[in-house]
């Protein structure tokens, strides 16, 4: 059976996985999971209408 969503804390370990390898950093902070799991759940409230990959750029910065 294949999973339909993911929970706000699985999409922000993938992005934060994949951003990350980029940079060759391989340490997961587990505080900084959280505050930015709590971050990305409050824009993509406020912000409904936004993708969740434009709302990761835009709230965490991790495109750049």
């Amino acid at each position: 059976m294949e999973k339909l969503a993911w929970t706000e804390k699985e999409i922000v370990l993938w992005f934060s996985g994949y951003y990350n390898g980029k940079r060759n950093n391989t340490i997961v902070e587990p505080e900084a999971v959280k505050k930015n799991e709590e971050k990305l759940n409050h824009y993509c409230y406020e912000h409904r209408d936004t993708t969740v990959m434009d709302a990761v750029k835009n709230v965490l910065g991790w495109d750049k």
